[in-house]
């Protein structure tokens, strides 16, 4: 039945290796608007900042001098000071550019450098990688942030890998039996899937079945659409009788099994304002606390990529599809990190 599935599934390890590889969400805009914040990728600690300029910058959250957490400090200028000793370290590239304690500045030691990343905003979101990224940031030819009313929702962390929540998001067969609280009765049965995959992206459009508490925040849905792009994001796009709405989700990988996830509301439609917004996006995570619970306790906490591994069934079509596009990721960049 699942035929087109990769018949080795890439390990653990091959997979927290090929994930350096790929850009990941580490802060949104807004947040860091109040001061440097830490994020954890891939066990390694980062300091996330806007430097005076007002664009992003990500450094090793770990002072060279003598180990402070430099996201407990301060920018300067195009900086970020070390709360412990002031020590300045540059967002371009991690050297040191001032040490308040020298009377001579060019007594600075050549090797005063911290470890720096490359940092992209995108989405209201800093994005960064910890090797030379495969390919670019996720994007959607659909979504144009200036013409959408949108905005993000609050982010949240699991126990789980990213994979676990993103395979949730668009696991169809599920809704009828967590949801009903907040859709409404929805049919237990799942039509057959018209799945399409190409490389690492999978899509899937589907006639929407909305429960009767749905329909009050979502309007008359005819058409929905979903767009995995692997490892790490999975966008919602609806075509309502008042117009598109959207959600996008973005993860990163704090380790093999934890997580964080960062979540965008968007519409289209008329009279969709801030308002509306807000609403929307309150909405949306009543569905999400209801996810949370089960995802928290799923074992093992890390997405198997061999199609084997669970017992599956012709509902679980896209999700397998998506298991297939985490696995030919892993391999495009353990291949490319091979001829890099």
């Amino acid at each position: 039945m699942f035929d087109d599935q990769p018949r080795v599934a890439p390990s653990s390890e091959d997979v927290s290796l090929a994930l350096r590889h790929c850009w990941q969400p580490v802060a949104r805009l807004q947040d860091l608007e109040q001061g440097p914040q830490r994020a954890v990728l891939l066990g390694e600690a980062l300091a996330v900042f806007l430097i005076e300029s007002g664009e992003p910058a990500v450094v090793a959250d770990r002072c060279a001098h003598r180990g402070a957490s430099l996201s407990m400090g301060q920018v300067v200028g195009e900086s970020i000071q070390c709360p412990y000793h002031g020590w300045e370290w540059a967002g371009e590239d991690g050297a040191c550019t001032r040490i308040p304690s020298l009377p001579d500045q060019r007594q600075i030691p050549p090797r005063a450098r911290v470890p720096s990343f490359p940092a992209r905003k995108h989405w209201g979101l800093v994005w960064t990688v910890l090797e030379q990224p495969l390919g670019e940031p996720p994007d959607l030819p659909w979504f144009d942030g200036d013409t959408w009313t949108w905005g993000h929702g609050t982010p949240y962390e699991l126990p789980v890998g990213l994979g676990v929540m993103i395979e949730n998001f668009r696991d169809v067969a599920h809704f009828a039996f967590v949801h009903e609280a907040t859709l409404g009765p929805l049919p237990e049965l799942v039509e057959p899937l018209d799945i399409e995959q190409d490389g690492i992206e999978v899509t899937l459009r589907r006639e929407m079945q909305l429960g009767d508490k749905a329909a009050k925040f979502w309007s008359s849905v005819g058409e929905a659409r979903y767009h995995v792009i692997a490892p790490n994001f999975i966008s919602f796009q609806m075509f309502t009788d008042a117009g598109e709405r959207c959600l996008l989700h973005a993860a990163r990988a704090i380790s093999a099994t934890q997580s964080a996830h960062y979540w965008i509301e968007g519409g289209l439609a008329e009279g969709f304002d801030d308002r509306a917004l807000t609403e929307a996006i309150d909405y949306e995570w009543r569905i999400y606390r209801e996810d949370l619970p089960i995802i928290s306790a799923i074992e093992p906490p890390e997405l198997s990529l061999d199609p084997s591994s669970d017992t599956s069934t012709l509902a679980d079509r896209f999700t397998l599809a998506y298991r297939s596009a985490f696995a030919e990721f892993v391999t495009r960049a353990l291949s490319f990190r091979i001829r890099g």
